[in-house]
């Protein structure tokens, strides 16, 4: 059945004295020199003092606007990594572009795989409302594919991959508790919502 982110001068320190800012000496009594140092030096950073505050709110600000795209990204990291293996292994995105369409793919658990029985045998989905707000749809052929690299990246990882029966169970289970009906009609090229949609024709339904 199924065949997509000027500088403040620097003040020269002499052993009698200071140079001004234009170029002028002034010369210092050696009683106050020190003292006289110190009050020039502090003048010198508060411009200093000042830059430093305001590179810091700049440092913040930025600090803040990267947590927020990083937050309104992480969600969607998931769905879209799990897309990117769905689509290696044959799977096709199908858009939940229509309000039939968007209505069907809320009934299915999110970024989670299951299937749905059809005439043609199960077709096997995943509901990705937050990352391409679509539907994964896939074959036994793309469904064992997806099984091999998910295995595959099991063992790489040293982890015990889930078995194919545990599995068929876990979707078994998810469409006993689903009762709504799948309309595969909605799928279908000639529900597409206009005439410059990209048109997915697989098999006899959709």
């Amino acid at each position: 059945m199924l065949s997509t982110l000027a500088s403040t001068p620097s003040t020269r320190i002499h052993t009698h004295g200071f140079l001004s800012a234009t170029g002028t000496q002034l010369l210092l009594p050696c009683a106050d020199h020190s003292q006289s140092r110190k009050s020039l030096m502090v003048q010198h950073r508060k411009p200093r003092t000042a830059t430093v505050r305001g590179h810091a709110i700049k440092l913040a600000a930025l600090a803040v606007t990267g947590f927020t795209l990083t937050a309104c990204t992480q969600p969607a990291e998931p769905y879209l990594n799990k897309g990117i293996l769905l689509s290696q292994a044959g799977f096709i995105a199908r858009p939940a572009d229509t309000t039939a369409r968007y209505a069907m793919m809320n009934t299915l658990p999110p970024g989670q795989l299951t299937f749905r029985p059809s005439t043609s045998g199960p077709v096997y989905l995943y509901a990705d409302p937050i990352g391409c707000g679509c539907v994964y749809m896939g074959s036994e052929a793309a469904y064992q594919n997806l099984r091999e690299t998910n295995n595959a990246r099991a063992q790489n990882k040293k982890k015990q991959p889930v078995s194919a029966l545990d599995e068929l169970h876990s979707m078994e289970a998810e469409n006993r508790r689903d009762t709504a009906w799948w309309d595969w009609s909605a799928w279908s090229a000639n529900a597409d919502p206009g005439g410059n949609q990209p048109r997915h024709v697989i098999g006899a339904e959709w």
